[in-house]
């Protein structure tokens, strides 16, 4: 899902949290009476979880999109989306693009451009690759 300047975006081109894909919010909710063993998870098994539902309904993310949904400090999510790619963490493919938007042709308001995010299981298919 690119966004296309319509909605509740920001200035950055964002998503708001409550315009996620289902499945993506779904990934981060906790349910009231169920054992919370989200709390329980590590940040990367969060984003890791994050991800995969965002490429399931073939959404990419940016760091600020991924802060709203998961409450980490961007700085964590793109260690964590570093982490990711290695062996021992699943070895997964991380794709990197610039977001490409009405609002600025995907720059923030310090005129700098915004980057979206997308995982796929090693040897999976990425429309773009860093």
């Amino acid at each position: 899902m690119q966004p296309n300047g319509a909605g509740g975006a920001n200035r950055r081109g964002e998503l708001g949290a409550g315009e996620f894909p289902e499945a993506v919010q779904a990934s981060v909710a906790v349910r009231r009476g169920e054992y919370d063993a989200r709390r329980l998870r590590s940040q990367r098994e969060v984003i890791r979880d994050v991800m995969l539902a965002a490429a399931e309904c073939d959404t990419w993310l940016t760091l600020g999109e991924l802060r709203a949904l998961t409450r980490f400090g961007e700085a964590s999510i793109s260690a964590q989306l570093r982490h990711l790619r290695k062996s021992e963490n699943g070895g997964y493919d991380v794709g990197k693009q610039r977001r490409g938007d009405a609002l600025g042709a995907g720059l923030d308001g310090r005129g700098e451009c915004v980057w979206e995010y997308r995982i796929v299981r090693a040897g999976g298919e990425l429309q773009a690759a860093i």
